[in-house]
């Protein structure tokens, strides 16, 4: 019998890495850095063999699943010998088995996914996963922005990396409006660092577990363990949610700029509840022009943004 996980989605910089490690101090929730690897393995699924009656088909995907980049540096190494084969009947079966291996590494009975790519694979995981549970961390577009082009891997230009999240998020929406209400739930990041006690409490209602005291006081203290040498490209995870991280855009980001963001997702950045900002400046074309010119001579292209993380 196949668990039943849930995955934590969201646009990359939106906060889901200090959600994840949140969630992960509770006593009975095991969940990876990240993972990356399932809507690959699913569209090529029919190439892996024989998984109900072959069992060199099932331990051959077993050991390239723990081959994957991201999988081979989670905080506890799942090794071929932790994993029962003999329940890798298929390929839903056999990522079961291997998150649950994980979470058995660390004495606690329930997995969860946390990846910022699959925010557009939401489809293939509830396809695969049909009792799964979603939660959306969402944060405003603009800090999303910004904080890439601080970032030397991934979106470098502020037009582009504000569409991306557009995009992403409004899709991740639509998708998830289809789904029960029990199964799906939006967490905004700017109410988390704020509150995070009321949100947090709100996370384990829907997810049907207790609320532990530990999710917001302690797990700051394992961040480097978590995620080991990628500290770097999250400063932040060491210290205690505040208020402080939340609408960074307000002060940093240039009137004309605000008036680009709200160009190209204003929007969806009020449908979500967002201030608005400024919404015109006489600049506002020549600021275009600059980030227009940083896109062609800086950018990586969006779809290469995964292959370009550390």
């Amino acid at each position: 019998m196949i668990s039943t996980p849930f995955f934590i989605v969201g646009a990359a910089r939106s906060g889901t890495t200090l959600f994840a490690m949140m969630l992960n101090s509770h006593s009975r929730i095991a969940i990876p850095y990240e993972s990356h690897f399932i809507p690959d393995y699913y569209r090529r699924r029919e190439s892996l063999g024989d998984l109900k009656n072959n069992a060199n088909d099932r331990i051959n995907l077993v050991n390239s699943i723990l081959a994957e980049p991201f999988v081979a540096r989670w905080d506890k190494r799942v090794e071929p010998g932790d994993v029962d084969t003999g329940k890798c009947t298929s390929l839903e079966e056999t990522i079961d088995q291997i998150y649950t291996a994980y979470a058995r590494k660390h004495s606690k009975p329930t997995w969860g996914d946390k990846t910022p790519a699959h925010i557009s694979e939401i489809h293939i995981l509830n396809r695969m996963f049909p009792s799964a549970k979603f939660i959306h961390i969402i944060r405003d577009g603009r800090d999303v922005a910004l904080s890439f082009i601080k970032r030397s891997w991934g979106i470098s230009d502020f037009m582009t990396a504000l569409t991306d999240w557009e995009q992403k998020v409004d899709c991740a929406r639509k998708v998830l409006c289809m789904l029960p209400e029990t199964q799906r739930m939006d967490l905004r990041f700017e109410d988390l660092v704020s509150s995070p006690e009321a949100e947090i409490r709100r996370v384990t209602d829907f997810l049907g577990i207790d609320f532990e005291e530990r999710m917001i006081e302690s797990y700051c203290e394992k961040a480097p363990g978590y995620v080991g040498k990628l500290m770097k490209i999250h400063p932040h995870l060491s210290e205690r949610p505040s208020s402080a991280q939340a609408f960074k855009w307000v002060k940093s980001l240039h009137p004309a700029d605000q008036a680009i963001a709200f160009d190209i997702a204003g929007e969806l950045l009020k449908e979500l509840g967002y201030p608005e900002g400024v919404r015109n400046h006489s600049l506002k074309r020549f600021r275009k022009l600059y980030h227009l010119l940083v896109q062609i001579t800086r950018k990586p292209s969006v779809h290469q943004m995964a292959r370009k993380r550390p």
